[in-house]
């Protein structure tokens, strides 16, 4: 289960680069995490996806285009989506962001708790943006409910309440390589729901995501 508000990721325009850049070209950009964006809903899902689980994605997302779009990039990825509610008064983000000023969809505790009311069963929750005390509450008591391990992605720096912490495994966003750390996060999760230990199962998603532990 992935929970959050998932982005439109636009593509841009191919652009040259040298081997000094190769590993921060455009893509990693695109979906790397900034600070209070929630661009990592959409290629965590698709990751733990690829990775071989049944993944549902659960939050809110405009009523607009975009989210159509969202939803058709989910389908095909083989990603559900039934308790991904549509908010008229909210905008689906886009990533990068565009120069307009887009109101995001709700996501508050009733949210939360309306959609994984949806799911009868699961065995793993990626809380993939940050949430509200209230709706971290509500995810973290469901996931508990259902027995089910946590997984929370913070921001940079970002403190982490004693709920959380004692509660998830808890992720910090590194400035750099989002779309390796997506595949990290997702090949975790699914370790995770394969019923591997914590430390098993992320030694094993950073091996397979390319990643290099800085130490042991």
């Amino acid at each position: 289960m992935v929970l959050g508000r998932p982005a439109l990721v636009v593509p841009r325009p191919a652009v040259s680069t040298t081997p000094d850049d190769e590993d921060s070209g455009d893509e990693e950009r695109q979906a790397g995490a900034a600070p209070g964006r929630p661009q990592l809903v959409v290629p965590i899902a698709i990751a733990a996806a690829a990775a071989g689980s049944r993944v549902e994605v659960v939050g809110s997302i405009g009523d607009d285009p975009e989210g159509d779009d969202v939803m058709v990039a989910l389908g095909r990825a083989g990603v559900g989506h039934a308790a991904l509610l549509r908010d008229p008064a909210g905008r689906t983000p886009v990533w990068p962001a565009p120069g307009e000023v887009r109101a995001m969809p709700r996501l508050e505790a009733e949210d939360v708790q309306l959609g994984l009311g949806y799911l009868v069963e699961y065995r793993v929750l990626v809380m993939a943006e940050p949430l509200s005390a209230d709706a971290a509450r509500v995810a973290i008591e469901s996931a508990q409910y259902h027995g089910a391990a946590i997984v929370a992605i913070v921001p940079p720096g970002a403190a982490v309440g004693g709920g959380l912490a004692d509660a998830a495994t808890v992720l910090e966003v590194p400035g750099e390589g989002g779309t390796r750390f997506a595949e990290l996060v997702g090949r975790f999760a699914v370790a995770l729901d394969q019923g591997i230990g914590p430390e098993v199962a992320f030694a094993d998603a950073v091996r397979a995501s390319g990643w290099e532990r800085a130490s042991e």
